[in-house]
């Protein structure tokens, strides 16, 4: 009897997580959809809007960091994207 609950609870918990989750998006800019494209490959965009802003270094840092962890992306995408980043997400302190 406890199982078809769990599972409602379950059911309800994902269902209202779900529209917070989709209302998350990048700032409008040239781009935009391929800095989606490749962020969102291992991690919600939450993440990326959620910083705070970075500085331009700190952007090429956290690319860095994202190759280390398996991120493919070559010469030209790494600069779109952190253009991209560096404008519509900046350091703001």
């Amino acid at each position: 009897m406890k199982t078809p609950c769990l599972l409602f609870i379950s059911a309800a918990i994902i269902a209202l997580g779900a529209p917070a989750a989709a209302q998350v998006a990048l700032p409008n800019g040239p781009n935009r959809d391929l800095v989606a494209h490749i962020c969102s490959a291992c991690h919600d965009l939450g993440m990326v809007v959620g910083t705070g802003g970075r500085s331009r270094a700190g952007w090429n840092g956290t690319i860095d960091d994202m190759v280390q962890y398996g991120l493919s992306i070559s010469p030209e995408e790494r600069a779109t994207v952190l253009d991209y980043l560096a404008t519509y997400l900046p350091f703001r302190g």
